[in-house]
């Protein structure tokens, strides 16, 4: 007997959902086989810089064929008052994807990497990478009750990378000693540096770096502008920065109460203080408030991160996983290169000089073309009625303008006019004195009538005269050279007991007779960097002046070393005719010689000296409260940088 098999409906509506299913287990399966990488950021992954690592990184590691699936995850960090829940979400979050045979993780923003290096837990098996971080940090986390006046130790993640096994990436230097130098190079009698800082990780690691960097910087003044202080109290600090002060920028994004600070912050702390020069290590501030700074050429990240993880996969290798460190330049805005009046040919070689107006308006280009567009459309529907009203303006203004350069034009051409009339008619008087003497004793010289005591005397004449021209001359392009830059510093270490007793040897014969030369000196020997041909220069100057002007009594050369304010004190003590009050800075005027001063010399020694003394990074100056004559007094600073050795004088803007 036959039998009929019947399919139930039952069974087919199971094996309908059976076949529908089945595509969804296969693919499970298939990703069962496949690794995780995950990428942890600091901050919102749709940030410009976090997306651009995103997508940069996720086509190259789908390019190079490495079977790897990619999650994102975000901490949203803020304020290190956070810092516990980072290293808190750090660990949930690599816990859960061990689960998805991770293999490896991407840590983007400082926060992230320093959570977890503090975190102290490296899954095994698992490449970790660090990007948009610094190569200096600290630990995790704060004292939550002393969040306000934490100052940890700087921590070198590159000098960790023995003890965190399988780590790499890229790395940012923030180099303090080059700024500092660089600060130095250009205002060498700074004397306080401020730098400024926030309330976030960034900020808070930067000031340790600071910190470390400045033991090795005795000589100068660290101040701290500390937004966790509090806004006031930050602005206050700022305000109150002494003369002899500049400022490099860290960061400047988080107040004291965790809040984002206001776009113009920054700009508003700097206005509190304007004629304090301002420099960046982090770019901050450049192409707004700073002048420059040696700075980190920030990179994405993600070709090198990516190569490493393919690497990987080429080899089979985990130990390949290396630390790539950022290169920095110098970079300057040339806006405030300007507006400081600091010229081009005294930056460091290789210096980057960026138009920031001009790269701004390229940034925005698109938005500018639209607004043009809706602007001159706007304007063809007004512009028969206003075109006239334009013109005439236009033309008022142009008017206005070119009458404004034309004053100003005259005005410093007049002004040219009467300096360099002033110098030819001051060169033509010193010049023409002693030549007028050698050329009239020289034609009496010729007289047969002469007997040899006269003619060794107009010999005599002839060559004193001709000896203070050769002195006048030198003096002239030794001046000039000074204020043009041209002459070379040599900077050595030199004993200047021994440079004081040459040059007192040396103008021993300016003396006038009966005149006592003294040296006083606290130290048998004392080392100093300096130039001893231009500390030599100085010292003969002064004792030169003083004997023209001393008849009887002393001169006395005393040496003071001054540990407090770094500094050694040369000075030149007479007991001549004095210098009265009112007249005391005059004197170091080109050509200036004071009422009823008939000695002989060209008027440019103290000039000189000055110039001189400016370069070095020291000053000079009369003591108005010596009254037995005259006294001078040249400091010269402590610590001066050998490596300056070849330096060219001048040409550089002081504080």
């Amino acid at each position: 007997m036959r039998k009929n098999y019947a399919i139930k409906p039952g069974w087919l509506l199971l094996l309908c959902c059976c076949i529908q299913l089945l595509p969804a287990f296969v693919q499970a399966h298939e990703t069962q086989g496949r690794e995780s990488i995950l990428i942890i950021s600091s901050y919102n992954p749709d940030t410009r810089r976090m997306s651009s690592f995103i997508t940069d990184f996720e086509q190259r590691v789908v390019a190079s064929g490495v079977p790897c699936d990619i999650y994102v995850e975000t901490l949203e960090c803020k304020g290190i008052a956070d810092a516990p829940q980072w290293m808190s979400q750090i660990d949930n979050l690599i816990t859960r994807y061990e689960n998805r045979q991770l293999r490896a993780v991407v840590l983007l923003g400082q926060e992230a990497w320093a959570s977890f290096v503090s975190l102290g837990r490296i899954p095994e098996g698992v490449m970790c990478f660090s990007c948009f971080a610094s190569e200096n940090g600290v630990m995790l986390p704060a004292p939550p009750d002393s969040l306000q006046t934490w100052k940890p130790r700087m921590v070198d993640y590159q000098g960790m990378s023995d003890s965190l096994n399988m780590v790499g990436g890229m790395l940012n230097r923030y180099d303090i000693r080059r700024n500092i130098d660089l600060i130095r190079t250009f205002y060498p009698q700074v004397e306080n540096i401020a730098v400024v800082t926030d309330n976030t990780y960034g900020g808070i690691s930067l000031q340790a770096l600071v910190r470390e960097e400045w033991k090795d910087y005795p000589d100068l003044n660290l101040v701290l502008v500390d937004s966790r202080d509090g806004e006031d109290a930050a602005f206050q600090t700022y305000a109150s920065l002494p003369p002899r002060s500049a400022v490099m920028l860290g960061t400047w994004r988080v107040g004291s109460d965790g809040e984002y600070f206001m776009q113009r912050s920054l700009n508003d702390l700097v206005q509190g203080n304007p004629r304090i020069p301002v420099f960046s290590v982090t770019r901050t501030g450049i192409g707004d408030v700073a002048i420059g700074g040696y700075v980190p050429q920030y990179e994405n990240g993600a070709e090198i991160i990516a190569a490493q993880i393919k690497d990987y996969y080429d080899t089979g290798k985990l130990d390949k996983t290396h630390f790539h460190t950022s290169k920095n330049l110098y970079l300057f805005d040339s806006r405030k290169l300007k507006e400081w009046k600091i010229a081009e040919y005294a930056l460091p070689k290789g210096s980057v000089i960026e138009d920031t107006m001009a790269a701004k308006l390229s940034k925005y280009s698109h938005y500018i073309e639209l607004l043009v567009l809706g602007i001159a459309l706007l304007g063809l529907l007004l512009f028969f009625v206003t075109w006239l009203l334009l013109r005439m303006r236009r033309l008022k203004l142009t008017l206005e303008e070119r009458e404004g350069q034309l004053v100003i034009a005259r005005e410093k051409a007049e002004e040219s006019d009467m300096l360099k009339s002033a110098f030819l008619a001051n060169m033509s008087h010193e010049i023409r004195t002693p030549l007028n003497a050698i050329v009239g004793f020289s034609s009496l010289m010729q007289s047969e009538e002469l007997s040899q005591e006269e003619r060794a005397e107009y010999c005599a004449i002839v060559v004193n005269n001709s000896e203070m021209l050769l002195t006048l001359l030198n003096d002239i392009l030794d001046i000039s050279s000074l204020e043009c830059g041209k002459i070379k510093f040599n900077y050595a270490s030199e004993d200047i007991v021994q440079i004081c007793q040459h040059v007192m040897m040396t103008t021993a014969h300016t003396r006038q007779e009966g005149v006592e030369g003294r040296l006083e000196c606290p130290v048998e020997s004392f080392m100093l960097t300096t130039d001893a041909h231009r500390l030599s220069q100085i010292l003969i100057n002064l004792l030169t002046n003083a004997g023209k002007f001393t008849s009887v009594g002393s001169i006395t050369l005393g040496v003071e070393i001054d540990k407090e304010r770094n500094e050694v004190l040369f000075s030149v003590a007479d007991t001549g005719p004095g210098i009265p009050l009112d007249k005391q800075e005059m004197v170091f005027n080109r050509f200036e010689k004071l009422d009823g001063n008939k000695k002989k010399g060209t008027g440019l020694g103290l000039a000189i000296c000055r110039q001189i003394a400016m370069i070095v990074g020291g000053r000079i100056w009369v003591d108005p409260n010596y009254t037995a004559g005259a006294r001078f007094v040249f400091a010269h600073p402590i610590g001066l940088d050998p490596g300056g050795e070849n330096r060219e004088g001048g040409g550089i803007s002081t504080l």
